[in-house]
């Protein structure tokens, strides 16, 4: 059952692995990604199977989940940071053409937003990983000092002794974090197919989990979005 347990953090990070690597890329570099990644995940199953060592685990999973963080924070700052994507260049290679008066301001404004939605997903980001590496250290330390915490929640009794399964803490926190990654991950998938207006983020306070939501359209103009955002 630990095995199971463990391991199917692997086959989900593996998943979002080929979400991201295989974006906008042919069916060829699809299906070579995929076929790498299945084999990977069989021979990481077959060695863990073998070794029954976590650290093992703890160190794939790290390596797979740092890969993968830091693909989408490259992909996210090339595609929205204004002095990254070269709006006006990018423009002058499609048309053949410099922007007009009028498509400098659309330009401007567009801008203007995805800087604000990255620093939306910044604070995302930062959020996120803070959860999910304090659940990680909690993890680690549970697996230190197993004997001393059953002994002191034997002597705490319920519901206090709750408070130091850090099993517990340790699912909860990741969960989250994890939680907080794909949410952001979406997010990053709509901004990178242009839909920015259509969709958007839902966060008002720290403590709540954020949403990405379809933004209302009312006499025309979209409602429901960024005044709802954690700045």
């Amino acid at each position: 059952m630990q095995l199971i347990d463990e391991l199917s953090m692997i086959y989900t990070t593996c998943l979002m692995c080929y979400a991201t690597f295989a974006y906008s890329r042919s069916l060829s570099f699809r299906l070579m990604l995929a076929f790498l990644l299945v084999s990977l995940a069989l021979g990481i199953t077959i060695y863990y199977h073998y070794l029954q060592d976590p650290v093992f685990h703890q160190r794939v999973y790290a390596l797979l989940t740092t890969v993968i963080v830091f693909r989408q924070m490259y992909v996210m700052e090339s595609t929205l940071r204004p002095k990254l994507k070269d709006s006006e260049a990018r423009y002058r290679l499609k048309h053949g053409r410099s922007m007009g008066s009028e498509e400098k301001k659309t330009s401007r404004g567009e801008d203007r937003r995805d800087k604000e939605i990255l620093q939306g997903m910044w604070v995302m980001i930062a959020v996120g990983l803070a959860t999910f590496l304090g659940g990680f250290g909690i993890w680690a330390l549970d697996r230190v000092y197993c004997s001393q915490l059953r002994s002191w929640r034997r002597e705490l009794g319920l519901p206090w002794g709750i408070v130091l399964e850090g099993h517990g803490w340790w699912h909860l926190m990741t969960g989250t974090g994890a939680y907080f990654y794909i949410t952001w991950g979406i997010w990053l998938r709509h901004c990178l197919n242009g839909r920015q207006d259509d969709f958007d983020l839902k966060w008002p306070r720290l403590w709540n989990l954020p949403e990405i939501v379809k933004t209302r359209e009312v006499d025309g103009r979209a409602t429901n979005g960024r005044a709802k955002k954690v700045m």
